[in-house]
Protein backbone atom coordinates (compact mmCIF):
# COMPACT_ATOMS: atom_id res chain seq x y z
CA UNK A 1 0.00 0.00 0.00
CA UNK A 2 3.05 2.63 1.37
CA UNK A 3 4.69 1.65 -2.44
CA UNK A 4 1.33 1.70 -4.33
CA UNK A 5 1.25 5.53 -2.75
CA UNK A 6 4.80 6.16 -3.61
CA UNK A 7 4.61 5.18 -7.17
CA UNK A 8 1.77 7.27 -7.61
CA UNK A 9 2.95 10.48 -6.57
CA UNK A 10 6.21 9.97 -8.82
CA UNK A 11 3.91 9.16 -11.73
CA UNK A 12 1.73 12.50 -10.61
CA UNK A 13 5.36 14.31 -10.19
CA UNK A 14 6.51 13.09 -13.55
CA UNK A 15 3.36 14.72 -15.25
CA UNK A 16 3.73 18.12 -13.23
CA UNK A 17 7.79 17.73 -14.58
CA UNK A 18 6.28 17.00 -18.27
CA UNK A 19 3.80 20.20 -18.19
CA UNK A 20 6.53 22.24 -16.93
CA UNK A 21 8.45 21.18 -19.49
CA UNK A 22 5.72 21.76 -21.83
CA UNK A 23 5.01 25.30 -20.39
CA UNK A 24 8.89 26.52 -20.74
CA UNK A 25 9.14 25.58 -24.64
CA UNK A 26 6.24 26.02 -26.19
CA UNK A 27 6.01 23.71 -29.35
CA UNK A 28 5.88 25.64 -32.61
CA UNK A 29 5.60 25.35 -36.31
CA UNK A 30 8.45 25.86 -38.47
CA UNK A 31 7.58 26.74 -42.21
CA UNK A 32 9.15 23.69 -44.77
CA UNK A 33 9.44 21.45 -42.14
CA UNK A 34 7.19 18.71 -40.45
CA UNK A 35 8.90 18.65 -37.43
CA UNK A 36 7.54 21.01 -34.93
CA UNK A 37 10.43 23.52 -32.97
CA UNK A 38 10.29 25.04 -29.63
CA UNK A 39 9.84 28.65 -28.51
CA UNK A 40 13.52 29.93 -27.27
CA UNK A 41 15.10 33.18 -26.60
CA UNK A 42 16.59 34.56 -30.27
CA UNK A 43 20.21 34.48 -28.15
CA UNK A 44 19.69 30.72 -27.64
CA UNK A 45 18.60 29.83 -31.19
CA UNK A 46 21.92 29.39 -33.21
CA UNK A 47 19.84 28.62 -36.38
CA UNK A 48 17.58 31.80 -36.41
CA UNK A 49 20.93 33.92 -35.39
CA UNK A 50 22.80 32.36 -38.34
CA UNK A 51 19.89 33.30 -40.92
CA UNK A 52 19.31 36.52 -39.43
CA UNK A 53 23.05 37.56 -39.07
CA UNK A 54 23.32 37.26 -42.75
CA UNK A 55 24.63 40.65 -44.60
CA UNK A 56 21.68 40.54 -47.48
CA UNK A 57 18.06 39.15 -46.48
CA UNK A 58 16.21 39.21 -49.05
CA UNK A 59 11.74 39.39 -49.52
CA UNK A 60 11.66 35.66 -48.74
CA UNK A 61 14.23 35.19 -46.48
CA UNK A 62 12.67 38.06 -44.00
CA UNK A 63 9.18 36.53 -45.02
CA UNK A 64 10.60 33.29 -43.22
CA UNK A 65 12.28 35.35 -40.15
CA UNK A 66 8.79 36.63 -39.82
CA UNK A 67 6.99 33.49 -39.42
CA UNK A 68 9.12 31.95 -37.31
CA UNK A 69 8.64 34.76 -35.00
CA UNK A 70 6.66 33.21 -31.93
CA UNK A 71 3.75 35.27 -30.98
CA UNK A 72 2.90 36.94 -27.93
CA UNK A 73 0.50 39.59 -27.53
CA UNK A 74 0.27 42.60 -26.21
CA UNK A 75 -2.13 45.78 -25.31
CA UNK A 76 -1.31 49.41 -26.01
CA UNK A 77 0.42 50.03 -22.84
CA UNK A 78 1.46 46.63 -22.03
CA UNK A 79 4.88 47.64 -22.45
CA UNK A 80 6.53 46.99 -18.85
CA UNK A 81 7.14 43.23 -19.03
CA UNK A 82 10.93 42.28 -19.62
CA UNK A 83 11.14 39.25 -21.77
CA UNK A 84 13.69 38.88 -24.58
CA UNK A 85 12.45 37.96 -27.57
CA UNK A 86 11.24 34.08 -28.95
CA UNK A 87 11.45 32.69 -31.87
CA UNK A 88 10.35 29.21 -33.50
CA UNK A 89 13.82 26.97 -32.74
CA UNK A 90 14.32 23.64 -34.33
CA UNK A 91 14.18 21.56 -31.17
CA UNK A 92 17.13 19.03 -32.43
CA UNK A 93 19.09 21.99 -32.29
CA UNK A 94 20.14 21.99 -35.68
CA UNK A 95 20.08 24.59 -38.84
CA UNK A 96 16.53 25.07 -40.31
CA UNK A 97 16.20 22.94 -43.15
CA UNK A 98 15.37 25.59 -45.99
CA UNK A 99 14.73 29.07 -44.39
CA UNK A 100 13.30 30.84 -47.25
CA UNK A 101 9.25 30.97 -47.85
CA UNK A 102 8.31 32.21 -51.10
CA UNK A 103 5.14 34.51 -51.16
CA UNK A 104 1.77 32.49 -52.45
CA UNK A 105 1.59 32.13 -56.27
CA UNK A 106 -1.39 35.14 -55.71
CA UNK A 107 1.18 37.39 -53.55
CA UNK A 108 3.66 36.87 -55.46
CA UNK A 109 1.57 38.51 -58.58
CA UNK A 110 1.45 41.50 -56.71
CA UNK A 111 5.02 41.58 -55.57
CA UNK A 112 6.25 41.13 -58.87
CA UNK A 113 4.15 44.24 -59.57
CA UNK A 114 5.01 46.44 -56.90
CA UNK A 115 8.36 45.73 -57.74
CA UNK A 116 8.08 46.95 -61.19
CA UNK A 117 5.92 49.61 -60.41
CA UNK A 118 8.93 50.80 -57.77
CA UNK A 119 11.64 50.51 -60.83
CA UNK A 120 9.45 52.97 -62.46
CA UNK A 121 9.01 55.69 -60.00
CA UNK A 122 12.09 55.17 -57.72
CA UNK A 123 13.87 57.97 -58.57
CA UNK A 124 11.27 60.33 -58.97
CA UNK A 125 10.06 59.63 -55.35
CA UNK A 126 13.05 59.45 -53.34
CA UNK A 127 14.27 63.26 -55.06
CA UNK A 128 10.72 64.88 -54.74
CA UNK A 129 10.42 67.96 -52.54
CA UNK A 130 7.33 67.01 -50.21
CA UNK A 131 5.30 69.62 -47.88
CA UNK A 132 3.92 68.49 -45.10
CA UNK A 133 0.69 65.95 -45.61
CA UNK A 134 -3.19 66.95 -45.03
CA UNK A 135 -4.14 63.57 -45.45
CA UNK A 136 -2.58 62.60 -41.89
CA UNK A 137 -3.65 64.85 -39.16
CA UNK A 138 -0.31 64.82 -37.40
CA UNK A 139 1.14 68.31 -37.46
CA UNK A 140 0.52 69.05 -34.20
CA UNK A 141 1.40 65.40 -32.80
CA UNK A 142 3.59 63.21 -32.17
CA UNK A 143 4.75 59.25 -31.34
CA UNK A 144 1.55 57.73 -33.05
CA UNK A 145 2.10 54.97 -34.98
CA UNK A 146 -0.50 54.34 -37.33
CA UNK A 147 -1.63 51.17 -36.10
CA UNK A 148 -3.18 50.84 -32.43
CA UNK A 149 -1.16 47.77 -31.18
CA UNK A 150 2.66 47.37 -30.15
CA UNK A 151 4.02 44.35 -31.45
CA UNK A 152 6.21 41.38 -30.45
CA UNK A 153 9.14 39.60 -31.84
CA UNK A 154 12.43 40.79 -32.85
CA UNK A 155 12.25 42.18 -36.33
CA UNK A 156 10.09 45.33 -36.45
CA UNK A 157 7.24 45.63 -38.30
CA UNK A 158 6.98 47.75 -41.78
CA UNK A 159 5.46 50.77 -40.07
CA UNK A 160 6.65 50.21 -36.64
CA UNK A 161 8.76 52.82 -35.35
CA UNK A 162 8.29 55.28 -38.33
CA UNK A 163 10.23 58.04 -36.76
CA UNK A 164 13.46 56.34 -37.09
CA UNK A 165 16.02 57.76 -39.79
CA UNK A 166 19.52 56.20 -41.16
CA UNK A 167 22.20 57.90 -41.79
CA UNK A 168 24.02 57.48 -44.55
CA UNK A 169 27.28 58.70 -45.69
CA UNK A 170 29.42 59.41 -48.49
CA UNK A 171 31.42 56.28 -48.28
CA UNK A 172 28.01 54.78 -48.57
CA UNK A 173 28.57 53.00 -45.25
CA UNK A 174 25.83 53.66 -42.42
CA UNK A 175 25.36 52.85 -38.95
CA UNK A 176 24.32 55.96 -37.27
CA UNK A 177 20.95 56.49 -36.82
CA UNK A 178 18.68 59.39 -35.33
CA UNK A 179 14.86 60.41 -34.76
CA UNK A 180 12.67 62.57 -36.71
CA UNK A 181 11.30 65.21 -33.99
CA UNK A 182 9.01 67.41 -36.53
CA UNK A 183 8.78 67.85 -40.31
CA UNK A 184 12.29 68.93 -40.88
CA UNK A 185 14.38 68.24 -38.11
CA UNK A 186 16.56 64.74 -36.95
CA UNK A 187 17.49 64.26 -33.32
CA UNK A 188 20.85 62.27 -33.05
CA UNK A 189 24.01 61.72 -31.38
CA UNK A 190 27.27 64.26 -32.07
CA UNK A 191 29.63 61.94 -32.81
CA UNK A 192 27.28 60.85 -35.75
CA UNK A 193 28.33 63.59 -37.70
CA UNK A 194 31.16 65.58 -35.94
CA UNK A 195 34.73 63.43 -35.70
CA UNK A 196 37.28 61.13 -37.02
CA UNK A 197 34.58 58.47 -37.82
CA UNK A 198 32.55 61.04 -39.85
CA UNK A 199 35.85 61.98 -41.78
CA UNK A 200 37.21 58.66 -42.38
CA UNK A 201 33.47 58.30 -44.08
CA UNK A 202 33.95 61.31 -46.21
CA UNK A 203 31.19 63.23 -44.41
CA UNK A 204 27.06 62.65 -44.05
CA UNK A 205 25.59 62.34 -47.57
CA UNK A 206 21.83 62.35 -46.36
CA UNK A 207 19.25 60.99 -44.21
CA UNK A 208 17.16 58.20 -45.54
CA UNK A 209 13.42 57.91 -44.30
CA UNK A 210 10.62 55.14 -44.19
CA UNK A 211 13.78 52.70 -44.29
CA UNK A 212 13.06 48.77 -43.12
CA UNK A 213 15.11 46.38 -45.37
CA UNK A 214 18.63 48.36 -46.68
CA UNK A 215 19.43 45.57 -49.34
CA UNK A 216 15.34 45.73 -50.71
CA UNK A 217 13.59 47.47 -52.42
CA UNK A 218 10.19 47.49 -52.39
CA UNK A 219 10.40 45.73 -48.57
CA UNK A 220 6.93 43.67 -48.45
CA UNK A 221 5.64 41.02 -45.88
CA UNK A 222 3.45 38.60 -46.73
CA UNK A 223 0.44 38.93 -43.80
CA UNK A 224 -2.38 36.96 -43.30
CA UNK A 225 -4.88 37.41 -46.47
CA UNK A 226 -3.14 39.84 -47.65
CA UNK A 227 0.28 41.77 -49.08
CA UNK A 228 2.24 44.92 -46.74
CA UNK A 229 4.10 46.49 -48.59
CA UNK A 230 5.77 49.82 -47.36
CA UNK A 231 6.32 53.46 -49.38
CA UNK A 232 9.51 53.90 -51.06
CA UNK A 233 12.15 55.15 -48.73
CA UNK A 234 12.73 58.79 -48.79
CA UNK A 235 16.69 59.72 -48.97
CA UNK A 236 16.37 63.72 -48.45
CA UNK A 237 19.78 65.55 -48.06
CA UNK A 238 20.55 68.51 -45.51
CA UNK A 239 20.92 71.91 -44.73
CA UNK A 240 22.33 72.26 -41.46
CA UNK A 241 24.00 70.36 -39.05
CA UNK A 242 23.97 71.63 -34.95
CA UNK A 243 26.03 70.07 -32.68
CA UNK A 244 25.57 70.92 -29.55
CA UNK A 245 27.87 73.58 -28.16
CA UNK A 246 29.80 72.34 -25.48
CA UNK A 247 30.07 68.64 -26.84
CA UNK A 248 33.85 67.41 -27.12
CA UNK A 249 35.02 65.22 -30.21
CA UNK A 250 37.99 64.14 -28.49
CA UNK A 251 36.22 63.24 -24.75
CA UNK A 252 36.74 59.48 -23.59
CA UNK A 253 33.15 60.13 -21.77
CA UNK A 254 31.17 61.25 -24.60
CA UNK A 255 29.18 64.45 -22.43
CA UNK A 256 26.89 66.68 -24.42
CA UNK A 257 26.80 63.90 -27.16
CA UNK A 258 23.70 65.35 -29.55
CA UNK A 259 23.18 67.21 -32.61
CA UNK A 260 20.36 67.93 -34.61
CA UNK A 261 20.09 67.77 -38.59
CA UNK A 262 17.95 70.26 -40.59
CA UNK A 263 16.79 68.46 -43.86
CA UNK A 264 16.52 70.50 -46.78
CA UNK A 265 12.57 70.11 -47.34
CA UNK A 266 10.01 69.10 -45.12
CA UNK A 267 8.61 65.94 -45.36
CA UNK A 268 5.00 64.53 -45.03
CA UNK A 269 3.83 62.30 -42.21
CA UNK A 270 2.78 58.58 -43.62
CA UNK A 271 2.28 55.02 -42.13
CA UNK A 272 5.67 54.92 -42.53
CA UNK A 273 7.37 58.85 -41.82
CA UNK A 274 6.36 60.70 -38.43
CA UNK A 275 8.50 62.14 -35.71
CA UNK A 276 8.59 61.16 -32.40
CA UNK A 277 7.71 63.48 -29.16
CA UNK A 278 10.74 64.98 -27.00
CA UNK A 279 9.76 64.73 -23.39
CA UNK A 280 7.49 66.86 -21.58
CA UNK A 281 9.01 69.62 -19.11
CA UNK A 282 6.62 70.15 -16.83
CA UNK A 283 5.51 66.31 -16.69
CA UNK A 284 9.15 64.90 -15.94
CA UNK A 285 9.54 61.25 -15.93
CA UNK A 286 9.97 59.30 -12.56
CA UNK A 287 12.68 56.57 -13.96
CA UNK A 288 13.10 53.39 -11.30
CA UNK A 289 15.31 50.40 -11.55
CA UNK A 290 14.49 47.97 -14.10
CA UNK A 291 11.86 50.27 -16.10
CA UNK A 292 12.01 48.54 -19.65
CA UNK A 293 12.82 50.75 -22.43
CA UNK A 294 12.81 49.97 -26.00
CA UNK A 295 15.36 50.91 -28.82
CA UNK A 296 15.26 49.93 -32.24
CA UNK A 297 18.20 50.24 -35.28
CA UNK A 298 20.11 48.25 -38.27
CA UNK A 299 23.43 48.10 -36.27
CA UNK A 300 25.59 47.93 -33.03
CA UNK A 301 25.96 50.31 -31.02
CA UNK A 302 29.67 51.60 -31.60
CA UNK A 303 29.61 52.75 -35.17
CA UNK A 304 33.35 53.82 -35.22
CA UNK A 305 35.02 51.43 -32.75
CA UNK A 306 37.97 50.51 -34.98
CA UNK A 307 39.01 47.32 -32.90
CA UNK A 308 36.01 45.30 -33.67
CA UNK A 309 34.23 44.20 -36.55
CA UNK A 310 30.97 45.91 -36.85
CA UNK A 311 27.76 43.85 -38.43
CA UNK A 312 25.06 45.55 -39.37
CA UNK A 313 21.86 43.94 -39.90
CA UNK A 314 19.71 45.47 -43.37
CA UNK A 315 16.72 44.88 -41.56
CA UNK A 316 15.00 46.58 -38.50
CA UNK A 317 15.25 45.30 -35.53
CA UNK A 318 14.17 45.84 -31.85
CA UNK A 319 14.96 45.14 -28.18
CA UNK A 320 13.57 46.39 -24.68
CA UNK A 321 16.13 47.03 -22.27
CA UNK A 322 16.22 47.88 -18.57
CA UNK A 323 16.84 50.97 -17.24
CA UNK A 324 19.82 51.30 -14.95
CA UNK A 325 19.85 54.03 -12.05
CA UNK A 326 23.24 56.44 -12.66
CA UNK A 327 24.20 55.16 -9.30
CA UNK A 328 24.62 51.80 -10.21
CA UNK A 329 25.75 52.52 -13.21
CA UNK A 330 28.65 54.83 -12.26
CA UNK A 331 29.86 52.22 -9.91
CA UNK A 332 30.06 49.87 -12.80
CA UNK A 333 31.91 52.48 -15.07
CA UNK A 334 34.38 53.90 -12.79
CA UNK A 335 35.52 49.76 -13.29
CA UNK A 336 36.78 50.45 -16.20
CA UNK A 337 37.96 54.04 -15.92
CA UNK A 338 34.74 55.84 -17.12
CA UNK A 339 32.98 58.56 -15.84
CA UNK A 340 29.15 59.04 -15.96
CA UNK A 341 27.87 62.54 -16.44
CA UNK A 342 24.95 64.21 -15.04
CA UNK A 343 22.88 64.52 -18.06
CA UNK A 344 23.55 60.95 -19.51
CA UNK A 345 21.59 57.55 -18.29
CA UNK A 346 22.47 54.22 -18.79
CA UNK A 347 19.82 51.18 -19.71
CA UNK A 348 20.85 47.46 -21.01
CA UNK A 349 22.93 45.62 -19.33
CA UNK A 350 21.45 42.10 -19.62
CA UNK A 351 23.28 38.67 -21.49
CA UNK A 352 22.73 39.15 -25.15
CA UNK A 353 20.89 42.19 -24.69
CA UNK A 354 22.08 45.56 -25.37
CA UNK A 355 22.20 48.27 -27.97
CA UNK A 356 23.80 46.07 -30.59
CA UNK A 357 20.14 46.48 -32.09
CA UNK A 358 20.30 50.21 -32.14
CA UNK A 359 22.04 52.40 -33.78
CA UNK A 360 24.26 54.82 -32.35
CA UNK A 361 22.44 58.30 -32.28
CA UNK A 362 19.08 56.36 -32.35
CA UNK A 363 16.22 57.11 -30.12
CA UNK A 364 15.98 55.07 -26.31
CA UNK A 365 12.11 55.39 -26.19
CA UNK A 366 9.29 54.68 -24.00
CA UNK A 367 5.56 54.48 -24.42
CA UNK A 368 3.56 57.52 -22.70
CA UNK A 369 0.86 55.92 -21.27
CA UNK A 370 -0.93 58.46 -20.17
CA UNK A 371 -1.06 60.58 -23.41
CA UNK A 372 -0.46 57.35 -25.67
CA UNK A 373 2.59 58.16 -27.59
CA UNK A 374 6.15 57.15 -27.81
CA UNK A 375 8.50 59.64 -26.55
CA UNK A 376 12.37 59.71 -26.88
CA UNK A 377 14.09 59.79 -23.63
CA UNK A 378 17.74 59.39 -24.53
CA UNK A 379 20.07 59.11 -27.26
CA UNK A 380 22.21 56.24 -28.41
CA UNK A 381 25.81 57.36 -27.24
CA UNK A 382 28.35 54.71 -26.35
CA UNK A 383 28.71 51.31 -24.87
CA UNK A 384 31.11 48.28 -24.45
CA UNK A 385 33.08 46.93 -27.41
CA UNK A 386 31.53 43.57 -27.01
CA UNK A 387 28.08 44.25 -26.75
CA UNK A 388 25.40 42.25 -24.42
CA UNK A 389 27.74 41.66 -21.92
CA UNK A 390 26.04 40.97 -18.87
CA UNK A 391 26.40 43.89 -16.29
CA UNK A 392 27.75 46.37 -18.86
CA UNK A 393 24.93 48.98 -19.87
CA UNK A 394 25.36 51.44 -22.35
CA UNK A 395 25.05 55.10 -22.03
CA UNK A 396 22.52 57.91 -23.25
CA UNK A 397 22.20 61.06 -23.72
CA UNK A 398 19.69 62.25 -21.82
CA UNK A 399 17.39 64.25 -23.70
CA UNK A 400 15.14 65.87 -21.33
CA UNK A 401 18.73 67.69 -19.90
CA UNK A 402 18.14 69.02 -23.60
CA UNK A 403 14.95 70.06 -24.07
CA UNK A 404 15.67 73.70 -24.28
CA UNK A 405 18.67 73.65 -26.44
CA UNK A 406 16.71 71.64 -29.15
CA UNK A 407 13.75 74.18 -28.93
CA UNK A 408 16.01 76.79 -29.29
CA UNK A 409 17.97 75.02 -32.28
CA UNK A 410 14.31 74.75 -34.15
CA UNK A 411 12.99 77.83 -33.57
CA UNK A 412 16.45 79.50 -34.33
CA UNK A 413 16.55 77.59 -38.08
CA UNK A 414 12.35 78.65 -38.52
CA UNK A 415 13.24 82.40 -37.88
CA UNK A 416 15.87 82.07 -40.52
CA UNK A 417 13.70 80.07 -42.59
CA UNK A 418 10.97 82.43 -42.42
CA UNK A 419 13.82 85.68 -43.26
CA UNK A 420 15.09 83.62 -46.17
CA UNK A 421 11.32 83.70 -47.48
CA UNK A 422 10.62 86.95 -47.14
CA UNK A 423 14.14 88.27 -48.77
CA UNK A 424 13.19 86.57 -51.90
CA UNK A 425 9.22 87.66 -51.99
CA UNK A 426 9.35 90.47 -54.53
CA UNK A 427 9.17 93.95 -53.70
CA UNK A 428 6.15 96.32 -54.41
CA UNK A 429 7.13 99.85 -55.36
Amino acid sequence: MQFSSVLQLWIFLGFCFLALAEMGHQQCDIPNESKRGICLEVSKCAAYLQVRNATNLPAEKVNFLKKVQCEMEQRVGDIESSYESLVCCPANGQDYLFPVLQFSKFEYRRFLDVTSRFKRKKLKRRIQTVEPSSGFNLLNECGKQVTNRIYGGEIAELDEYPWLALLVYNSNDYGCSGALIDDRHILTAAHCVQGEGVRERRGLKHVRLGEFNVKTEPDCIEEPNYLSCADAALDIGYETIHVHPEYKEFSNYKYNDIAIIRLKHPVSFTHFVMPICLPNKTEPLTLAEGQMFSVSGWGRTDLFNKYFINIHSPIKLKLRIPYVSNENCTKILEAFGVRLGPKQICAGGEFAKDTCAGDSGGPLMYFDRLHSRWVAHGVVSYGFTQCGMAGKPAVYTNVAEYTDWIEGVVQMDKSKNQQTQSLQQPQLS
